[in-house]
């Protein structure tokens, strides 16, 4: 069976598992795995901030196969065309790609309350996804603590406080860096603040990264819970999504023929940290 190849953390378990096995058996035994043909895999994230002087939209489309799932390489999708459409508009913007299967070029500003389509033609075959622009609330504090969970000598704790987007039910995704992603919501913070810890193993004086907190709708963040859950949170969100996680792709050409993966719009919050 064709699965999204992503991440796992119990590949070396594995691999420890089976040398064990090898050693202890005589007759090495050929097992043929099942395949479909691959299906498209699309990891489609845009990110929108104008809280600064000039607005900027971020973001990148990256579409790639399925693929056995032991396989360690990713199949990178050729030849197809990419682009955006404001519908309230009509204005369509054609994506470029900046290496072969990523289209991170040609994004337009966003606005709130109007329906943006990512349409895809890829192998004969039309697919989309229609999503708002979600709002984010804002990061007011990053500080670097000295508590620790489990070992001081391995855990750096950063402090985090934002604040909630008033008057409204809300989805939040951190990340962290490192491929560390948290979803959360307002249910127990709603118009207020909060403050938490989040604990970093094996960084160092002097290490930069960038903690960013995005809006999400609550369909995105159940995907994120669910895909976080399945790759044991190694893999991100944004990586390839496990075989059983049908996202908001849609192929209007052939719908048994449909894909993997999510297309969001987030408006954003971002602040580096340097590692002290």
């Amino acid at each position: 069976m064709m699965l999204p190849h992503r991440p796992f953390k119990f590949g070396l378990v594995l691999v420890l598992a089976c040398t064990a096995l090898l050693w202890s058996c005589e007759d090495v035994v050929d097992i043929d795995v099942p395949t479909s043909e691959p299906r498209l895999v699309v990891d489609a994230l845009l990110g929108f901030n104008d809280a600064i002087a000039t607005p900027i939209t971020i973001g990148q489309v990256v579409l790639t196969l399925s693929a056995p799932f032991f396989d360690e390489q990713v199949p990178v999708v050729e030849g197809a065309t990419v682009q955006l459409i404001d519908n309230f508009t009509g204005e369509v913007f054609p994506l470029e790609e900046g290496d072969p299967g990523v289209f991170d070029q040609g994004f337009p500003d966003l606005e709130f309350e109007r329906d943006y389509t990512l349409e895809i033609f890829y192998n004969g075959e039309r697919y989309e996804a229609t999503e708002q622009l979600v709002r984010v609330g804002t990061i007011d504090a990053i500080e670097q603590g000295d508590g620790f969970l489990f070992d001081e000598d391995e855990e750096t704790e950063v402090i985090i406080t934002f604040s909630d987007v008033p008057d409204e039910r809300n989805f939040y995704l951190f990340s962290f860096g490192f491929d560390n992603f948290l979803a959360t919501d307002d249910e127990f913070y709603q118009n207020s603040s909060l403050t938490f810890s989040y604990f970093y193993e094996d960084v160092n004086p002097g290490d930069r990264f960038t903690i960013i907190l995005l809006g999400i709708d609550q369909r995105f963040s159940t995907y994120v819970d669910i895909v976080l859950t399945q790759s044991e949170g190694s893999a991100g969100p944004f990586a390839t999504p496990p075989a059983n996680v049908r996202g908001n792709i849609i192929n209007t050409t052939n719908p048994d023929n449909f894909a993997f993966g999510y297309f969001s719009i987030s408006e954003f919050d971002a602040v580096p940290l340097v590692i002290e």
